[in-house]
């Protein structure tokens, strides 16, 4: 059979069909939908990320330094907020200068009064080291057969009461053999160079009570 343009011969060569007239074109808008959809989808996870950070940094600092009176257990220093002492366990009187001093032997003479004065050791009835906690402290020797640590119900880490007077000390030698101190007890009134003399000691305890 005949070659025509309606019958074209298999044999020939083929024309080629160019589709880019006859493709539909897609909608610009679905293209839109497509890109703003991605974007929406980024944005959402970086939100996402940004809230995750923001918690982490709200923990950390209510940890750390604590807010509205809350938290603050690592660097706020809380605990020693809670641990300060109240007013009333603060040592007053004249006698806190004597008993703060390096040197005492200056105040030998004068009237000794103090109250709140923690224990730090008992050494008899009669004898006990007073003095803040931490600091090194001073000896005070009970005057009168009444006037005893037993009768006043006094025992190492009690705060006191005391009135007397500071009175020089005597030679670390005399010291021992007078009071029974140890070595290094008796040297150490020996460098203060003052003792107190307490004409009345009472337990801060006791005294408050009606």
């Amino acid at each position: 059979m005949a070659a025509s343009p309606h019958n074209p011969d298999p044999r020939g060569p083929q024309r080629i069909r160019d589709t880019r007239d006859t493709e539909p074109l897609r909608d610009t808008r679905d293209v839109d939908r497509e890109v703003g959809g991605g974007m929406r989808y980024g944005w959402t996870w970086i939100w996402v990320w940004l809230l995750i950070l923001a918690f982490i940094v709200a923990i950390v600092w209510f940890g750390g330094w604590g807010w509205a009176g809350y938290g603050g257990w690592w660097w706020g220093n809380r605990n020693a907020q809670i641990t300060q002492p109240a007013a009333v366990d603060m040592m007053n009187g004249s006698g806190v200068a004597v008993l703060n001093a390096t040197n005492k032997q200056p105040f030998v003479g004068r009237t000794f009064n103090v109250r709140n004065a923690p224990v730090q050791t008992v050494v008899n009835d009669h004898m006990l080291w007073v003095g803040a906690n931490g600091a090194t402290p001073m000896l005070v020797v009970l005057t009168g057969n009444n006037n005893t640590t037993a009768n006043a119900n006094i025992s190492e880490g009690s705060r006191i009461n005391i009135n007397g007077t500071v009175e020089k000390s005597p030679p670390a030698s005399q010291a021992k053999q007078q009071w029974s101190l140890s070595d290094d007890d008796a040297n150490r009134l020996e460098q203060q160079g003052a003792y107190i003399n307490a004409t009345e000691v009472t337990s801060e305890v006791t005294s408050q009570q009606p």
